[in-house]
C-alpha cells in the first residue's frame, strides 16, 4: 500500500504534489479540490518528468502489483506520443514513437486514432483529445491525406463526450463528423450496400482473405514457401495479394460505420436536430441489416470476411468477429453464444492471446513466417485485445452468458497484462507471440512503447466498471475480482470535477479519518472534488447521482484558457521556428544524429533509444549556444527545455551546470542560472525570464527570478547557452515557448502551419513550397499556409466576415474547416497590400482556416475575423 496519511484538509489539485520548477502554464483543472489518500509520487518511481503525472493521470492503488505497474507504464506510453503539432493546432496523439512515412497529418493515424480518443478521456487535461478530435473533423486529416485505414472516430469522439460532460463541444463538431463519414462512401459496393477495404487498409495485413485468394490461380494457397516457382512449376503464390489481402467487406470495419452512424444521430439529437437524428439512425440499420444477411455465418454462428466481388465467403473465426458487440453492433443472444464458442484453448485462448485467428485454421501461425512487422494470422495484437476485452466485459457486466463471465474476463485482462511485458519489465510493442514470452513485432528504433491499443480505458470502463454516461448520473459496474479486498482511484476526470474511489472492504487497509468520514470507512467511498458523496458497504453496480450539475462543471473546465506553444514546427528543419546549435557530435564522420532541429519537432521523451535529442556530447567548449528564430517578436515570459541525463544508469549526461538566455536582438540577458541548483534531470524544466540588469550582462551576475514574474520580453531571437558541469556533457530533447491563446481578431500569417503535414524526420519537406517573406507568407505552386483556434468574437458559431490581408499576383482558395471553400484572388500591383474581405460560414469555438495557393504567386499578411 501506498497510502498517504488520511488528512481532514482537502487540496487543490495543483498543489498535491510540484517539481521545484515552475510549470509553463497553469493546469486547466487547477481550481478543483482534491482528497489526499495516495500518494502519488510513490507510483512514480522509474519514470521521467514526474510532475506531469501528477497534473494529468488519475493514480490508482490495487492489490495486483503486475496490473498496477502497467497501468503506470502505459501511462508514461501515453505521454510519450503526445505530440504538440503547431500553435493554433494543439496537441495530436502519434502511433509510432519515431514518425513514419504512411501516417497522417502530424503524425497521427486514423486506426489507431480513435483507441487514443477513448483511452486519453480518462486524462485531467481535455485539450489532449479535444485537439486531436479536432484535427479530424476541422483539421483535413483525412481530406488532406485521403481515407487511409479503417476507424470509430465517430463513436470513439461519442464515448469522450460521455466522460467529459461536454455537450456543446460535441453538437459542435456534427458538422465535421458528417463530412468525414461521407468520405467514406466511395468504399460502398453499389450492389450490396456494404463498405469494403482491403485487409492492409483495415490495418490488419496477413489475414485470413489473403491466403484464401493468393494461391495459384487467385484459389486459397497451398504451401507458404513456393520459391517463386509460377503455378506450372507447383508454385504460383502472389504474396503481394496474400499481404494486402483482396477488397473485402469486413464484420469490424462495417460495424465501426453502424457505429459511426448511430454516433451521428445521438449528436443529431443532441443538437436537437430530430431529422437528422432519424436519417441517420435509419442509414445505420439499414447498413447493419446488410451486414447481418452477409457477413453473418449461420454455419460458424460468428461473424466473417466475405470477398469483395466474388462474394467468396471466409469461412473462418478471426477475432474482429468479436469487434462489432464493443460497439453495440450485434448484441442478441444468438450473437453471443457465437461469441462463446471462441473463448477456449481450441480457438482463441492461449498463455499470451487471444490469437487474431482461430487455432483450428489451416493458415493459423504461432510463428511467424517472415520478419515483417505485421501478420493477423495468430499473433497476439493489443489492437485487438483491447477491442476483444471491452466486448467480455460488456457481456459479463450483464450477466448475459455462463461462459463469457466476471471470472473469465479477468483471466483475460491477466493475459493482457502479462503481455505487456518484455524482460520481466512493462513494455508494448507492436504484436505478440501467442503462445511464446516474446514480442514478434519489436523493431529497434520504431517497436518501442507502441500506442496501438487502450489499456487505461481496459481498467477504468471494464475493470473497475466506470460507464461514461450523459446526464449527472454515475454508472458503477464493476468486474473487480471478489478476492480484491481494497482498491482506490484518486483524481478521476469526470465530467468536469475529480472524482476519487476507495474500496476497503473492512476500512482497516487505508484506515479511517475525517476527510475519509469514520461512517464511511468500510465499503466502497466516492469523492467529488474532495466531498464525500456515496458509500455502499458491497462493491456492487449502481447508478449514483453525482452531487453537482454536470453541465456547469463541464463548461467551467472547459472555458479554461488553453496556452500555445509557438516554438514548435512540424516541417523541422525547415521553414520557421527553428533551433540550430553551434555544436553537433558527427561520429566517425558521418552526419550528425543528434541535430538541433528535433528540439522543436513537438515529440519529447527521454529515453536514449529510440532517441530524439540534442547533446553537445565530444564537444571541445564547456558550453554550448542554441539559437531560437521565431517567424515574428511574440512576447515571452520563459522558457522550457526537456533536459536528458543518464548519469543514474552509468552515463555522461547531466542536467547543465548553469543556463543563460539572451534577447538576441538587444543581446541583454534575461535569465541566468550558475549553478543551476533546481535543475530536475529527464523533466521539463522551465525557467522564467527576468529583467535585464541596466549596463551589466557579466557572467557574476546571477539573476535570479521569482517564479511570479510577470515579466515578459519580446523578441524573435533567443540566445540559450547551457554549460556542462565538470565530467559530464549536456542533452536537451525539447525547447518549449508558451504564451497565452491569440483572442483575435487578427491571426498572422506566419504563425501558421506552411504546406506540409507528415514532417520532416524522413529527411524530406513534403509539398513545402511556402516561404516566410516581409512578414507574411508567399505561396509558390501548391502551396498553402493554415491556422488553427481561429474564432469569431463571441466564440460561437454564425455567418463573418472574413477578411485576407496580402498581395502578389495570384489567387487563393480559403478553406474553413475543410468544409467549405472560397476564391480570393490578388491583382494589386506588386509590392501592395489589398484586404479581401469575404463571407465565411465558422463554428462554435476554434476554427481551421486554410489559405491554398491555386494560381501564381500570391502573399498572405493575416486574415482578420469580423472584417
Amino acid at each position: 500500500m501506498k497510502a498517504a496519511a488520511l488528512a481532514t484538509a482537502l487540496l487543490l489539485a495543483a498543489s498535491s504534489a510540484s517539481a521545484a520548477n515552475p510549470r509553463p502554464y497553469p493546469p486547466v483543472d487547477a481550481y478543483l479540490q482534491t482528497t489526499n489518500i495516495l500518494n502519488h509520487s510513490s507510483y512514480l518511481t522509474g519514470l521521467d518528468d514526474h510532475q506531469w503525472y501528477l497534473d494529468n493521470i488519475p493514480f490508482i492503488d490495487v492489490p495486483d502489483q503486475s496490473l498496477q505497474d502497467v497501468y503506470y507504464y502505459r501511462a508514461s506510453v501515453i505521454k510519450r506520443h503526445i505530440k504538440w503539432a503547431h500553435e493554433g493546432q494543439g496537441w495530436v496523439v502519434t502511433e509510432f514513437i519515431h514518425p513514419v512515412s504512411w501516417a497522417s497529418k502530424f503524425q497521427t493515424i486514423p486506426d489507431s486514432a480513435p483507441h487514443h480518443v477513448v483511452e486519453l478521456r480518462w486524462l485531467r487535461d481535455p485539450n489532449y483529445i479535444k485537439n486531436l478530435i479536432e484535427s479530424y473533423t476541422r483539421g483535413g486529416v483525412e481530406k488532406l491525406s485521403g481515407i487511409t485505414y479503417t476507424h470509430y472516430m465517430h463513436r470513439a469522439i461519442l464515448e469522450h463526450a460521455q466522460a467529459t460532460g461536454d455537450i456543446p463541444f460535441l453538437v459542435s463538431q456534427l458538422d465535421g463528423m458528417i463530412a468525414s463519414y461521407n468520405l467514406w462512401n466511395v468504399t460502398i459496393d453499389s450492389t450490396t450496400g456494404l463498405y469494403h477495404r482491403n485487409p492492409l487498409q483495415d490495418a490488419q495485413e496477413y489475414s485470413l482473405p489473403g491466403y484464401l485468394t493468393g494461391g495459384p490461380g487467385g484459389g486459397p494457397m497451398d504451401e507458404w514457401n513456393d520459391f517463386g516457382l509460377s503455378a506450372a512449376q507447383g508454385g504460383g503464390n502472389d504474396y503481394t495479394l496474400i499481404w494486402l489481402g483482396p477488397e473485402t467487406y469486413r464484420p469490424n470495419f462495417n460495424a465501426y460505420m453502424v457505429a459511426n452512424a448511430r454516433a451521428i444521430s445521438q449528436v443529431a439529437s443532441l443538437a436537437g436536430n430530430s431529422s437528422l437524428a432519424e436519417t441517420w439512425s435509419a442509414y445505420a440499420d439499414g447498413l447493419y441489416a446488410r451486414m447481418e444477411n452477409m457477413l453473418y455465418s449461420q454455419e460458424l454462428n460468428f461473424w466473417i470476411d466475405v470477398v469483395e466481388g466474388t462474394n467468396l465467403r471466409c469461412e473462418g473465426r478471426e477475432l474482429i468477429g468479436y469487434f462489432p458487440y464493443r460497439f453495440d453492433v450485434g448484441t442478441n443472444e444468438t450473437f453471443i453464444q457465437g461469441l462463446e464458442a471462441g473463448v477456449d484453448t481450441e480457438h482463441f485462448l492461449t498463455e499470451f492471446g487471444p490469437t487474431t485467428l482461430e487455432q483450428t485454421n489451416p493458415y493459423y501461425t504461432a510463428l511467424k513466417n517472415t520478419t515483417y512487422c505485421c501478420q493477423w494470422n495468430g499473433q497476439s495484437w493489443p489492437f485487438s485485445t483491447s477491442v476483444y476485452l471491452g466486448t467480455l466485459a460488456r457481456i459479463a457486466r450483464n450477466g448475459l452468458s455462463s461462459i463469457i463471465t466476471p471470472a473469465l474476463f479477468a483471466q483475460e485482462l491477466s493475459k493482457y497484462t502479462r503481455t505487456n511485458y518484455k524482460d520481466g519489465v512493462p513494455f508494448t510493442a507492436e504484436s505478440h507471440y501467442p503462445t511464446i514470452d516474446m514480442w514478434s513485432g519489436d523493431t529497434t528504433n520504431h517497436s518501442e512503447h507502441y500506442l496501438h491499443s487502450t489499456y487505461l480505458d481496459n481498467v477504468f470502463t471494464n475493470l473497475f466498471g466506470i460507464v461514461p454516461t450523459f446526464g449527472d448520473t454515475l454508472v458503477l459496474q464493476p468486474l473487480v475480482p471478489t478476492n480484491w479486498s481494497y482498491f482506490a482511484i484518486e483524481n478521476l476526470p469526470y465530467h468536469g470535477s475529480l472524482l476519487t474511489l476507495v474500496w476497503d472492504r473492512d476500512g482497516t487497509h487505508y484506515g479511517s479519518g475525517a476527510s475519509y468520514g469514520d461512517s464511511a470507512a468500510a465499503g466502497l467511498s466516492i469523492y467529488s472534488n474532495g466531498t464525500l458523496f456515496h458509500n455502499q458497504k458491497t462493491l456492487r453496480a449502481a447508478n449514483i447521482t453525482l452531487p453537482f450539475q454536470t453541465a456547469q462543471a463541464a463548461q467551467q473546465l472547459a472555458a479554461r484558457p488553453e496556452w500555445q506553444n509557438i516554438l514548435a514546427n512540424p516541417n523541422s528543419p525547415y521553414n520557421l521556428p527553428s533551433v540550430t546549435a553551434d555544436w553537433c557530435l558527427s561520429a566517425n564522420g558521418d552526419i550528425c544524429p543528434y541535430e538541433a532541429w528535433k528540439l522543436n519537432d513537438g515529440l519529447l521523451w527521454y529515453d536514449t533509444t529510440p532517441d530524439n535529442y540534442w547533446t553537445n556530447n565530444q564537444s571541445e567548449f564547456p558550453y554550448s549556444t542554441l539559437t531560437i528564430t521565431l517567424p515574428r517578436a511574440r512576447k515571452i515570459h520563459s522558457i522550457s527545455l526537456a533536459l536528458l541525463a543518464d548519469v543514474a544508469q552509468g552515463g555522461v549526461v547531466d542536467c547543465p551546470q548553469g543556463i543563460r538566455v539572451v534577447d538576441g536582438r538587444t543581446n541583454e540577458t534575461v535569465a541566468f542560472k550558475n549553478p543551476w541548483n533546481d535543475c530536475v534531470p529527464n523533466a521539463l524544466n522551465t525557467v522564467p525570464f527576468a529583467a535585464p540588469v541596466a549596463g551589466n550582462n557579466s557572467i557574476a551576475n546571477n539573476i535570479t527570478t521569482p517564479d511570479n514574474s510577470d515579466y515578459t520580453v519580446e523578441t524573435d531571437l533567443l540566445l540559450v547557452t547551457l554549460s556542462d558541469k565538470l565530467r559530464y556533457t549536456t542533452a536537451v530533447t525539447e525547447i518549449q515557448l508558451w504564451v497565452a491563446p491569440n483572442p483575435g481578431p487578427r491571426y498572422e500569417a506566419e504563425d501558421g502551419v506552411i504546406g506540409t503535414f507528415i514532417g520532416s524526420y524522413e529527411g524530406r519537406a513534403t509539398g513545402l513550397n511556402g516561404t516566410i517573406e516581409d512578414g507574411g507568407v508567399s505561396l509558390g505552386a501548391g502551396a498553402w499556409v493554415e491556422l488553427g483556434d481561429v474564432r469569431t468574437a463571441t466564440g460561437a458559431a454564425g455567418t463573418v466576415a472574413l477578411t485576407v490581408v496580402g498581395g502578389g499576383e495570384g489567387a487563393v482558395e480559403v478553406q474553413v474547416n475543410w468544409l467549405a471553400n472560397t476564391t480570393v484572388n490578388f491583382d494589386a500591383a506588386s509590392g501592395a497590400v489589398a484586404n479581401k474581405t469575404i463571407e465565411v460560414e465558422m463554428l462554435r469555438g476554434a476554427n481551421v482556416v486554410t489559405i491554398l495557393q491555386t494560381a501564381g504567386r500570391p502573399w498572405v499578411d493575416a486574415i482578420v475575423v469580423g472584417g
